[in-house]
């Protein structure tokens, strides 16, 4: 239909359980620079698990200059449109999230589930579409429209029920 948006997500796995931020479950904000700094927070706010994750990666721009690398354009095609690396020091802190009535908003609960979980190979990436994208800073933040956003939480939904309609059963029986 010719029309683009900025999405995003932060998915983790840990100790079993997946925490998923996507922009029909909550939303997720970025700070990329050109090179060396990226910060992507994120936070899901519905569905059964509610959290926040924030990850913070960063290097050496002379020390690691990261490889450019060919990209699917609209104009050219694949094209020499995007630079990465698997050398970023990267940082990941994941907290719970829970509804404050006096607020009206969601705020983090009890201490993270993980507080500062650090490596040394994160995968980061600048570029895209339109040329050298990683020459600029790019803020950004993930809300998809209506009507995507109501079609994609259909499942959801479903989940919910399914899940109320048992915790019925268990009482009644």
């Amino acid at each position: 239909l010719g029309k683009t948006e900025d999405l995003g997500m932060v998915c983790i796995h840990y100790q079993g359980d997946m925490y998923e931020a996507v922009p029909w479950t909550g939303d997720m904000t970025w700070n990329v620079d050109p090179w060396g700094k990226w910060i992507l927070r994120a936070r899901c706010t519905s569905g059964s698990r509610l959290f926040e994750a924030k990850v913070l990666a960063t290097c050496d721009p002379d020390k690691v200059p990261g490889v450019v690398l060919r990209a699917p354009t609209q104009s050219e095609g694949l094209a020499y449109a995007c630079r990465d690396s698997f050398l970023g020091d990267a940082t990941l802190t994941l907290w719970s999230l829970e509804w404050n009535k006096d607020k009206r908003e969601y705020i983090r609960s009890g201490p993270p589930i993980i507080d500062r979980a650090f490596s040394k190979h994160g995968a980061v990436e600048t570029g895209g579409d339109g040329g050298e994208p990683w020459l600029d800073s790019w803020k950004g933040t993930s809300r998809m429209r209506q009507p995507m956003k109501a079609m994609v939480k259909v499942p959801y939904m479903f989940e919910r029920v399914k899940r109320r309609i048992g915790n019925i059963k268990r009482r009644i029986f």
